[in-house]
């Protein structure tokens, strides 16, 4: 099974204070960020990874073309920053694949076991979620649940407007029927992978929800980064 790796992100708000890198390439505990990202696709026992790059990424394009890889890496260029939907849509193969965001930074395995387990047991899409206090829901993509069967999901619902508190954690594994959730958006602006997920909710093999309970490090924001760079030290 192939991993995708979105990293065509502009990154304004590391950019708006004084970042001159992609993202993907600021270090934690001296490793790259998409280094650790690939380290762990390999580790969860994916074949190969696709990395979607932005044409202006130059830096990451020749960081991955440059230096060895834990497993064979091909980019894909996502010429617009329309979205991790767009990115998937863009590697889609016709088989199930998985999804990696190397925002956050995970040392485990655990997850992707399950959550291929999942799709191999139900033939359904997976996706990771963890426990986020309820007042924060507004944040993230949101999942209601039914056992491990996923009945809804909202992306960054209004205050006060669900009752769920299980945040999309990102890690996925995409099939099918959410490639024809995303393919039947018509849509100029940003495509969010969420959308196709909540497409496939309601067809025969739908989507399966699997708990995340690792330690991770969040590098999403430039605040999330400085505090996983002194939590990530205290390892050594």
């Amino acid at each position: 099974m192939k991993v995708i790796i979105p990293a065509a992100g502009l990154g304004k708000r590391f950019a708006a204070v004084g970042f001159t890198s992609p993202k993907e390439l600021l270090l934690l505990g001296g490793k790259s960020l998409i280094a650790h990202a690939l380290a762990e696709a390999k580790r969860a026992g994916f074949d190969s990874a696709v990395v979607v790059v932005s044409p202006a990424k130059d830096s990451l394009i020749r960081y991955l073309s440059e230096n060895e890889t834990p497993l064979p890496v091909e980019t894909v260029i996502q010429p617009q920053p329309r979205g991790i939907g767009d990115a998937v849509l863009r590697c889609w193969d016709g088989e199930a694949m998985g999804v990696l965001l190397p925002d956050d930074v995970v040392l485990g395995t655990q997850h992707w076991t399950d959550l291929v387990d999942t799709h191999r047991r139900s033939g359904a899409a997976a996706l990771c979620v963890r426990m986020v206090p309820i007042e924060t829901a507004s944040r993230f993509g949101i999942v209601e649940r039914d056992g491990d069967r996923v009945i809804g999901l909202v992306e960054k619902p209004a205050p006060a407007t669900n009752t769920s508190n299980l945040a999309i954690f990102g890690r996925y594994v995409v099939t099918a029927p959410v490639i024809a959730g995303l393919k039947a958006l018509h849509t100029e602006g940003e495509v969010e992978l969420t959308y196709g997920f909540a497409a496939a909710i309601d067809t025969r093999q739908g989507v399966r929800a699997v708990l995340f309970e690792g330690e991770f490090y969040d590098c999403g924001t430039p605040a999330d980064y400085a505090s996983s760079l002194s939590k990530y030290a205290s390892l050594a």
